[in-house]
């Protein structure tokens, strides 16, 4: 049988694997992120949540792990140093075991083993699900998939005097190719990072009020909010932190096929403290 191990960060979703039985990820994490003062001589402890969603009892272990991410926003793992929140994280339970439909409570706290240097210190609390070795799969199956599911909670640790400075640098339409893509170009010049908030909107070039009379639109998740008149799609700016000193390319793909025609791309949203308030006008080519 082979297993193939699938990381799950921050709630992102699974696509299921095609023709091969697999058994479900079972993982829900409750909050997924921290951001704690580490310069507070009292670290309190820390909780999250762990249930096990599956259908069958489920073993978890937990460990840490210090991260990053490359210039095409994946998460990668670093080394540890001396530095390293990972290396300062107690948590209790390390592993622990999961009936269908129970939570485990678990807890931790941040215990610099050295003096933490001013700025933003990272790392991931990885549950991990084990894999059972007397998990019955189908024998006529041709290939057996035992899918392993990862959930990494962020924890972000502070130090000092801390400065959010993000500058959007551009905004561009890409048309050439389905989906239609939308790059935000973004530089985090502080001390730690920052992130997009907000919303977007494609609406006909015709029918387009401007960026001053677009609002953002309440429950725009649920299925029965109704869009304004002439607005086609809209949805939420892609959230990816850009790390400090790093410059990114954050995409947005526009799942709505356009026809032939003139859009405009409304952005309300803001980039920390700095509101983003635009209308960028694209062409779908025939």
């Amino acid at each position: 049988m082979r297993k193939i191990s699938i990381s799950l960060l921050a709630a992102v979703g699974l696509s299921v694997l095609a023709s091969c039985p697999t058994s479900a990820i079972s993982i829900g994490v409750s909050p997924p992120r921290f951001e704690l003062n580490l310069g507070q001589k009292k670290q309190n402890t820390q909780v999250f949540k762990v249930l096990n969603n599956g259908s069958k009892p489920a073993t978890f272990r937990v460990y840490t792990q210090g991260w990053t991410l490359n210039e095409k926003n994946e998460t990668q793992p670093i080394s540890s140093t001396e530095q390293s929140l990972a290396q300062w994280i107690i948590v209790n339970p390390v592993q622990f075991t999961l009936p269908p439909g129970q939570t485990q409570t678990v807890r931790f706290a941040v215990r610099p083993r050295v003096q933490p240097n001013p700025g933003e210190h990272r790392a991931f609390i990885f549950i991990e699900e084990l894999p059972s070795d007397n998990e019955i799969i189908d024998p006529k199956a041709t290939v057996a998939v035992k899918v392993v599911g990862r959930f990494g909670v962020a924890v972000y640790g502070y130090v000092g005097d801390i400065k959010r400075v993000g500058v959007l640098n551009s905004i561009i339409v890409d048309t050439k190719a389905a989906p239609v893509k939308a790059a935000f170009d973004i530089s985090s010049q502080g001390n730690a990072y920052v992130r997009l908030n907000g919303q977007y909107g494609i609406w006909p070039a015709n029918k387009y009020p401007g960026a001053s009379v677009t609002k953002k639109i309440a429950n725009l998740q649920s299925k029965k909010t109704q869009l304004p008149d002439g607005l086609l799609e809209a949805g939420s700016l892609p959230s990816n932190p850009v790390l400090p000193g790093t410059r990114r390319q954050l995409i947005l793909n526009i799942s709505k096929k356009l026809p032939p025609g003139k859009y405009v791309l409304d952005v309300d949203g803001n980039l920390n403290a700095t509101a983003i308030d635009k209308g960028i006008t694209f062409t779908v080519a025939k």
